[in-house]
């Protein structure tokens, strides 16, 4: 009697411990499951940043290098150096071109002034003679003077205008070279930009607080040729987290809510930051063959939209491209 009544209390409590242990489990997955619905997260995101391709402008060969690869560098530091006494020997001769075009045409200025003045010469010398005919046809007129002086000073009216015309003629031919000759002037000035143009960038600055990536590669010596990818630049202003929340997890998402990260390589710190804007697309639609849902042997397969969450840049704890995060988002 006594081994039952044994045997019952044991049983009794196995059902104590079994029914406390069962409602813990369902407290705790209700829990996991209101905790996921309200803060979704995903241990699959990346920590992203822009990155600019640098490459040269002008053809040369590679005459100072100035940083390391994966060095900070800051916003108009010298990166690297192209060889520019070729080009150096392009903007004189250039510049010597325009010299001599803006010289000739200060010559062809003082021959046109030369000319408006030796037309008012003309001019008043034929208004003179003009003057004299119309006296002398007066005074012939009235039987004073002789016939063949009347006909000299006709004469000399005649050579006037010939005269006038051909200073005319001189000045049209003069206007018409400066014309051409500032062309000329526009045409070596340009070209003279153009050289000085590539001169300056022989000499690359970065253009952003950035990092150098590990793919520097350039050597002093080296020829490089306009276009040709040298190495990348990871723009240290702009940081991002790209998150892949499965479909089900985005509907409560906003651009706007606040979002924590940790990285996997600072365990036990928690950055801060917020959602920036959902990707109209998953990650498969964007891929480079998407998958082709129409097929005989369709097999549903729940997608993953990326997530952009912005982040500060942390001097203590600095974030670098590609580095694995896990991503929370508050969605009250």
């Amino acid at each position: 009697m006594a081994g039952a009544n044994s045997l019952d209390h044991k049983n009794k409590k196995l059902i104590k411990v079994a029914g406390l242990l069962g409602g813990t489990a369902v407290a705790g997955l209700s829990i996991f499951f209101v905790y996921g619905h309200y803060f979704p997260n995903t241990p699959d995101a990346y920590v992203h940043a822009y990155t600019v391709t640098v490459a040269p402008y002008v053809a040369g060969y590679i005459k100072t290098i100035h940083v390391q690869p994966n060095e900070y560098v800051k916003e108009g530091q010298l990166i690297y150096e192209i060889e520019p006494r070729p080009l150096q020997l392009i903007v004189d001769t250039k510049r010597n071109q325009l010299d001599a075009s803006q010289a000739r045409l200060a010559s062809m200025e003082q021959e046109l002034s030369k000319a408006r003045d030796e037309l008012k010469n003309n001019e008043a010398a034929r208004w003179i003679v003009s003057l004299n005919q119309k006296r002398y046809a007066y005074l012939l007129s009235k039987q004073v003077v002789a016939l063949e002086k009347e006909q000299e000073l006709q004469a000399s009216t005649l050579e006037a205008d010939a005269q006038v015309a051909r200073a005319q003629a001189e000045i049209t031919r003069l206007e018409k070279r400066i014309e051409e000759q500032q062309a000329r002037i526009k045409a070596h000035r340009s070209e003279l930009g153009s050289a000085t143009t590539d001169l300056n960038y022989t000499r690359y600055y970065a253009p952003m607080d950035s990092y150098i990536s590990n793919s520097f590669s350039i050597r002093v010596g080296q020829y490089v040729k306009p276009g040709q990818a040298l190495f990348q630049l990871v723009d240290n202003g702009q940081w991002w987290v790209d998150a892949n929340f499965k479909e089900d997890q985005i509907r409560r998402i906003r651009p706007g809510m606040n979002a924590g990260i940790k990285l996997d390589m600072y365990p036990g710190h928690r950055f801060t930051g917020k959602v920036i804007n959902i990707s109209a697309g998953s990650g498969a639609y964007y891929s480079l063959l998407p998958p082709q849902n129409a097929t005989g042997n369709w097999v549903k397969v729940p997608q993953r939209f990326p997530v952009r969450i912005q982040l500060e840049q942390n001097s203590q704890r600095p974030l670098r491209a590609g580095a694995t995060a896990y991503a929370t988002v508050n969605t009250f």
